[in-house]
């Protein structure tokens, strides 16, 4: 199986149209970027360049900016409501991060189109998943990822 890119931004990624430019070349799939300390019109202008090359641009834990910039999808942590979020965003992609496998159920019947696994134990959760379950899983521990993943990450810029 080929596993597609997941490039991640963070609140601590310098310049990150910059960055993105140097990382396209890879054919990232998604990226999924922490909107914090960022404002609206970065995001918008950052997203626009991400959405230009094809790239989904996921915005991380905030259903709101992700709706308002126009973004291709959420990710949250899981969370008991996610059938009111699934709701709430309408056809936009959602992503849920789990750390059981009992979580990553829920979030699948809840309607998340993707999860992802992170910490000590998401190699094997994953590996677990992609055995059981259709809905695409990215793991999010990079330095010792599975390669059962739909996605592997990258940090952008790193």
């Amino acid at each position: 199986m080929k596993q597609g890119l997941y490039l991640i931004c963070g609140a601590e990624t310098p310049d990150p149209i910059t960055s993105f430019a140097k990382e396209k070349a890879g054919r990232p799939d998604a990226l999924l970027c922490d909107p914090a300390g960022m404002t609206d019109a970065e995001l918008r202008k950052f997203a626009a360049a991400v959405q230009a090359e094809n790239v989904a641009f996921i915005v991380k834990n905030d259903v709101e900016t992700a709706l308002r910039i126009g973004a291709d999808g959420v990710q949250i942590d899981y969370r008991p409501d996610i059938k009111k979020i699934r709701s709430k965003i309408g056809d936009i992609a959602l992503g849920v991060l789990c750390a059981t496998r009992d979580e990553a159920m829920r979030a699948g019947e809840a309607g998340a189109d993707y999860i992802g696994f992170d910490g000590e134990n998401a190699k094997e959760l994953t590996e677990w998943w992609a055995e059981l379950f259709n809905l695409p899983c990215v793991d999010f521990n990079p330095s010792d990822s599975s390669d059962s993943a739909d996605f592997r990450v990258k940090p952008l810029g790193g």
